[in-house]
């Protein structure tokens, strides 16, 4: 069985590189090594020096270009006869631009592969920045859906907006495919031990479902109370960009008025990871977010968080860290708990999140080696998971 894998532009400063580059190829690596798979990365044309003009977690013009052109080496594997009954396709994004000129040319070929692929977000959510669009995009949406073996999501309130939609294939809820111990090797020094700083990192886009100016707002009432604390908001990017207008000018306008407020842009991986771990508490204000992430990576490297009660959050992350959602007294209130109580909370609970995001990232590729059709849910079926795995 070959695994065509298609993944994300590998832009180092985002987690596509990581994930597309390291954790998946490593994630199949035992079923190559058993001679089960065959794990065959389709690469794309990309300009590493790529940066976001237009677009949320990519550039608009760069993601269709790097599809498109993973498109046409594939079509070219396939006109080489490398293609055969049985192979499987794997989509890292479900919106992958150009996937009908292959869909098309399988079929008159007449060859059955199986199809899979990770759904980040799409136009099911009206906090999504492709919510406006959905009147054209469904239809795309629904159509693939007819030939997909499996579909994989972060969140169980995902899987339920995809029903809703009209989404028929098997959806395998397995939260974000982190590497755990990838991501902790970046920083090989790192110490759950060290001590921390007084310092709260926001690391969510500056667009309109992050909600970027109620994180203004609370970061104002926050600092205004704790003279002895700091707030980073953090871009891998050259500069802070955002859909919303007004939003960067307004930061930067704070940040000349409070010292303690700093604005950090063009981090590399190592350098955000090390702002994690020297960080207390991750803060977020996001409308739409299917686990997060943020809150993944900022776990990892032990910080505590305060997000909102809405949307996936709910699934994981336990009541006392969740503030009512559009609510400033609610946000800064519980943000004040966390702070206060940090290194009792550090102490008393360590969050699982990462772990079993791991564990859903090692079930991705159970259920395409095994063609899984029962539906997986790692949250829920933590110890089952670890039993199929275990298993096999």
């Amino acid at each position: 069985m070959n695994i065509f894998y298609f993944g994300l532009e590998p832009l180092k400063a985002r987690y596509t590189y990581q994930l597309s580059q390291h954790w998946m190829p490593d994630t199949f690596k035992k079923y190559v090594d058993s001679g089960q798979a065959e794990f065959i990365s389709v690469d794309g044309d990309f300009d590493p020096d790529q940066q976001i003009k237009i677009g949320a977690v990519l550039d608009a013009v760069g993601r269709g270009k790097f599809a498109m052109s993973q498109c046409s080496n594939f079509l070219d594997m396939l006109n080489n006869d490398q293609v055969k009954d049985g192979d499987v396709i794997f989509l890292q994004d479900y919106w992958h631009p150009g996937i009908e000129s292959i869909l098309y040319a399988l079929d008159l070929y007449g060859i059955n592969i199986r199809f899979y692929a990770m759904l980040h977000a799409q136009s099911v959510d009206e906090y999504d920045f492709t919510w406006p669009m959905r009147k054209w995009m469904r239809g795309f949406e629904l159509g693939l859906d007819k030939r997909m073996s499996g579909i994989f999501v972060g969140s169980t309130i995902h899987r339920d907006q995809l029903r809703a939609a009209g989404f028929e294939a098997p959806i395998h809820v397995v939260s974000l495919p982190l590497h755990k111990q990838m991501t902790l090797d970046v920083l090989p020094n790192f110490n759950h031990a060290d001590p921390k700083e007084n310092k709260i990192i926001f690391s969510s886009r500056l667009d309109k479902e992050k909600n970027p100016f109620f994180m203004l707002e609370i970061a104002k009432r926050f600092l205004a109370s704790r003279p002895d604390w700091v707030w980073h908001v953090t871009t891998s990017g050259k500069s802070f960009k955002s859909m919303v207008p007004g939003v960067v000018e307004a930061l930067y306008e704070y940040s000349k008025q409070e010292p303690r407020f700093k604005l950090l842009v063009n981090l590399t991986k190592e350098e955000y990871y090390t702002e994690l771990a020297t960080a207390k508490i991750q803060f977020n204000t996001s409308l739409q977010d299917y686990v997060s992430w943020t809150v993944l990576e900022s776990v990892t490297f032990g910080c505590d968080v305060v997000f909102p009660n809405f949307r996936s959050f709910p699934e994981f992350i336990p009541s006392n860290r969740l503030y009512m959602p559009f609510n400033a007294d609610s946000a800064y209130s519980q943000l004040q708990q966390a702070a206060m109580y940090f290194d009792l909370q550090n102490k008393m609970q360590k969050y699982d999140w990462p772990d079993i995001a791991d564990l859903g990232r090692r079930m991705e590729a159970y259920i395409i080696i095994n063609d899984v059709k029962q539906e997986i849910n790692v949250w829920h079926e933590k110890e089952y998971c670890e039993f199929l795995l275990t298993e096999k």
